[in-house]
């Protein structure tokens, strides 16, 4: 499996900014989160393949750009989640955050950078890309850091991402009401499904899956 091309990606946050900055709801804001996720890993993936981490590159600037923005989006939701309706403030911020990402994104493309399949870092020590759930688990703890570990399900067909201070959830496939079956990561008995997720990598699913635990965790 593929990353969407890397010219979508961008083209996809644009397409989803506009109706949150106009109607700041869950909904819109989910559809803006879901595709920034994707520049996200995109940005990640980039930033992880340059042979130095220490020499700065545009992908540097990208990836603490989605972060920022990511983080905005993360106050935005527990507004909403709260019952209450976000200020005009907190839009324009969200809004002006995607935004930088966005161009900071574009400029990183436009510099040339080699794909992650055309760099190599010795030192880095990310688990195996791996289709099974529980390797996207692995992944995920992996990409949360310190304190967090997975542990496998039946035929690793599940996989539960934990902490040290015991905080654990569950990540699955299955019937949750579409016609196919779709990841989500359940936690005390509420499950957070990961639509729109066909024909991701690994790699990305991972990276959604860590910022879906690291939203929870903040909620």
């Amino acid at each position: 499996m593929n990353l969407a091309p890397a010219s979508t990606l961008a083209a996809a946050v644009r397409t989803t900014l506009t109706p949150f900055a106009n109607d700041p709801t869950a909904t819109t804001l989910n559809d803006l989160s879901r595709a920034l996720n994707r520049m996200s890993a995109h940005a990640d993936s980039r930033y992880s393949a340059v042979l130095s981490r220490e020499t700065p590159s545009p992908w540097t600037d990208s990836r603490a750009a989605c972060d920022h923005a990511h983080e905005h989006i993360q106050n935005t939701n527990r507004t909403l989640a709260a019952g209450s309706t976000p200020t005009p403030l907190d839009v324009r911020t969200v809004t002006y955050c995607v935004l930088a990402a966005i161009a900071l994104f574009d400029d990183a493309l436009r510099s040339g950078t080699p794909a992650p399949a055309a760099a190599h870092d010795s030192h880095h020590t990310a688990p195996v890309q791996d289709l099974s759930v529980f390797g996207i688990a692995r992944a995920a703890a992996y990409l949360l850091g310190d304190g967090w570990e997975a542990r496998p399900g039946l035929h690793n067909t599940r996989g539960v991402v934990r902490h040290s201070d015991g905080e654990s959830y569950l990540l699955a496939a299955g019937d949750v009401g579409d016609m196919d079956p779709e990841l989500y990561v359940e936690n005390a008995d509420a499950r957070h499904v990961l639509w729109n997720t066909d024909g991701l990598d690994p790699a990305t699913l991972a990276l959604i899956v860590a910022n879906t635990i690291r939203d929870l965790t903040l909620a």
